[in-house]
């Protein structure tokens, strides 16, 4: 039995409309605000080509997450275990996270609505469970900088966390500002998580923070 190509192509271009005008929507408006007959009537189908494609609206927002956030999660653990030294490997985990946002920024949208949205819904828990694998990546790749003597090991977890926080507000920024996700960012990123922002004052040295003034205690 022979395929028509285009018949395959156009069905390509229904669901991908599909999931596309859905990705805006659900980013906009939010999943539970959305309903078939918007998604439908914005991608100008009918409701019987969403459910054949997808099956469902739940079934739409997890073909939105389950394939994307899979193919995430495996390329940071493929970066995770390869061979480049550990900070050339922070680097390359936090550029395959700002890419993922700059591939479909509507659907990185969605992601984020997800995750900071109410707790307990079943695409809410599935993506959890993405996000800790995600978490679990970037620990292991911070601990291999204090094997590797760039750190002390008892900054490993306050060296994550700071990884953590500057690719979700680079992120924000860029998904709700507009700011560049450029290719420099991610060394920029590990360079002022390592070093810091202090000013040099010196070879090898950085200008101390300033220290609180004491209160007086003379009775002048």
């Amino acid at each position: 039995m022979t395929t028509n190509p285009a018949t395959e192509t156009a069905a390509e271009d229904v669901s991908a409309r599909i999931a596309r005008v859905a990705a805006q929507l659900f980013a906009e408006q939010g999943y539970d605000a959305t309903s078939v007959r918007t998604i439908v009537e914005s991608a100008a189908v009918t409701k019987p080509a969403l459910y054949y494609y997808f099956q469902s609206k739940e079934g739409l927002a997890h073909y939105l997450l389950t394939e994307p956030m899979t193919r995430l999660v495996g390329s940071m653990q493929s970066i995770l275990a390869g061979t480049s030294a550990g900070v050339e490997k922070l680097e390359q985990l936090i550029e395959a996270q700002f890419a993922f946002c700059r591939e479909n920024p509507d659907r990185a949208r969605f992601v984020y609505a997800l995750f900071f949205g109410p707790l307990g819904r079943s695409l809410s828990t599935e993506l959890t469970q993405y996000a800790s694998t995600m978490r679990v990546i970037v620990d292991e790749a911070v601990l291999r900088l204090a094997e590797e003597g760039v750190i002390e090991a008892e900054q490993t977890d306050a060296c994550a966390t700071c990884v953590r926080g500057l690719v979700t507000a680079y992120t924000m920024d860029f998904l709700y500002r507009e700011a560049p996700l450029d290719s420099e960012l991610p060394a920029r990123c590990v360079s002022d998580v390592l070093q810091g922002f202090a000013r040099p004052v010196g070879r090898g040295r950085r200008r101390p923070l300033a220290q609180p003034e004491t209160p007086s205690t003379s009775l002048e």
